[in-house]
């Protein structure tokens, strides 16, 4: 009994010590039929985001976003830039501040033609300027130019990193990087075409203490097979005079590797990596590709020093790594994205919300999905991720909603997530239950918050080896089912969206074959 009792004393006081940090889990609009938040800026006072909306006016074309909320989310300043005559779209590139407390994003605008734009904003979320520039491979060839990937240069300037549109080469169209440096004024100094008839893609942007530009992408065969697939991490290293220094691709013989979405610079030179390890589908006419998780180091002599995979039960294509961090009390890497849950009994493909820890070695720490219950077809993205002041973690991006919606209803949201230091939204997540307790107490809910009000996050605490025959019931005070779903990964956090129902007393159950196995009541507010 003494060995329960320090148990249960030991799981209340880790939760207890969680509660200093703040978790939440937000969705809005603001205002549009459709909003994704891309990048977040953490300050030890309030959160700052970009991201892209849909306007509700035809044409209903796609503008700027710059959102400022307080620590628990809640939106201060809502500010945009839009047009009835160019679509403006802000996505990948990084959001930075600047020395003089300004900030700095690159954009993607297009009216007859597509331009790459750099755009600063003040604190408070007003346009400063916007500076445009197009693909200097004009017509006869192509005008397309997507800045992905962006960062600041310590002399004032912007490094931006675009996928264009290549030469035709043989009767077919392929994209090339194009690394463009800009001076503080805007004015290009330099720019330097990588790539040849194959497709290659800009993801990631660093600069080294030498001023050095090292890109990340991938390179691929992809414009001229339909099967017989080649891709590979593709990593560039360019002086401050653009001019090439070294390059990086992964060996074919290694597989296929999605390319470096992310990296993180280490003091040696080293670069640890997020990408993604393929596997060839085969299908009718065209091959499909599907991509598991995948972070590895690269030593700067180019070789592998570690590498981690983070397979999926069920491989669903859906899986993606958008950013990495280095942990700042240096205990490792942090990265985020997304991997899919596929439910053969449903017939349904989910996407959700991933999130991982790795050592300095590159072993894995814990995983967490975050599973949104709307309806089984909902897809929830993680692009943006930022270490907070507290020690844990700010993650943005979208939720896009595939069912029917209910009165009032936004099909795509931004999405704001805020998690503990060990990757949790509801506190003690990372608790595990032990063999040696008895059978009844080895399966808990846990839930928070409590009453809940928009939102109820909950997770199931078992023991390892819990399997997929699981479910979970909804049900309202006069016995009403409201929701039921499919345990999905014992690792999963569920996000069940209450906003709608009336205030009151609910009751939520863990089931198996019928038995209830684990069950919790909750107030929606």
């Amino acid at each position: 009994m003494t060995k329960y009792i320090n148990t249960f004393i030991l799981v209340m006081v880790s939760a207890n010590l969680l509660t200093s940090q703040i978790t939440f889990n937000k969705r809005f609009s603001p205002g549009f039929p459709a909003a994704i938040l891309s990048n977040v800026i953490a300050t030890d006072s309030c959160y700052f985001l970009t991201g892209t909306i849909a306007d509700s006016m035809p044409p209903h074309r796609p503008g700027g976003l710059f959102l400022k909320t307080d620590l628990e989310g809640n939106p201060q300043i809502v500010k945009t830039i839009r047009s009835q005559t160019q679509s403006f779209q802000i996505w990948n590139p990084d959001f930075a501040i600047l020395p003089d407390g300004t900030f700095a994003v690159a954009a993607r605008k297009n009216d007859s033609i597509s331009k790459a734009t750099l755009v600063r904003f003040d604190q408070n979320g007003d346009t400063l300027l916007t500076h445009s520039f197009t693909s200097l491979h004009q017509p006869p060839f192509s005008t397309f130019i997507w800045p992905r990937a962006f960062t600041p240069h310590p002399d004032g300037g912007f490094v931006f990193a675009s996928d264009i549109q290549g030469l035709p080469w043989g009767g077919y169209n392929h994209g090339d990087i194009w690394v463009v440096k800009m001076n503080s004024t805007g004015q290009i100094e330099w720019h330097n075409k990588l790539g040849n008839h194959w497709h290659e893609r800009p993801l990631s942007l660093l600069i080294d203490e030498d001023n050095n530009i090292i890109v990340g992408g991938w390179k691929a065969n992809i414009s001229f097979v339909t099967s017989g697939y080649i891709y590979q991490n593709y990593i560039i290293k360019l002086d401050n005079n653009g001019t090439i220094l070294s390059s990086y691709l992964s060996p074919v013989s290694s597989g296929l590797r999605r390319g470096a979405a992310d990296m993180v610079l280490l003091d040696d030179g080293s670069l640890v990596i997020a990408s993604g390890v393929g596997h060839e589908i085969a299908i009718p006419s065209v091959n499909g590709i599907s991509f598991e998780n995948y972070i590895f180091k690269l030593n700067p002599a180019h070789v592998i020093e570690w590498e981690i995979t983070f397979p999926e039960p069920v491989r669903t294509g859906a899986a993606e790594l958008n950013k990495i961090i280095a942990v700042s009390d240096g205990s490792g890497f942090v990265a985020a994205g997304k991997q899919g849950v596929l439910q053969p009994s449903l017939n349904a493909l989910s996407v959700h919300g991933w999130i991982g820890k790795i050592t300095p070695n590159g072993d894995s720490l814990w995983s967490r999905l975050y599973i949104g219950i709307d309806q089984l077809k909902n897809r929830h993205n993680i692009y943006g991720l930022k270490e907070t002041p507290d020690g844990g973690f700010i993650l943005c991006g979208d939720s896009q909603n595939s069912g029917t919606l209910a009165p009032g209803e936004i099909r795509q949201q931004a999405w704001l997530l805020k998690l503990d230091q060990y990757g949790c939204l509801v506190p003690g997540c990372h608790i595990t239950t032990s063999a040696a307790e008895p059978a009844p107490e080895r399966l808990r809910l846990a839930l928070y918050p409590n009453p809940a009000a928009e939102y109820l996050n909950f997770y199931l605490r078992a023991p390892a080896g819990v399997g997929s025959e699981l479910s979970f019931r909804i049900f309202d005070a006069g016995g009403r089912l409201l929701r039921e779903f499919p345990h999905a990964s014992p690792d999963a956090t569920y996000v069940v969206s209450v906003w709608d129902w009336p205030a009151g007393m609910y009751v939520l159950q863990c089931v198996s074959g019928g038995q209830v196995l684990a069950v919790e009541q909750f107030m929606k507010q």
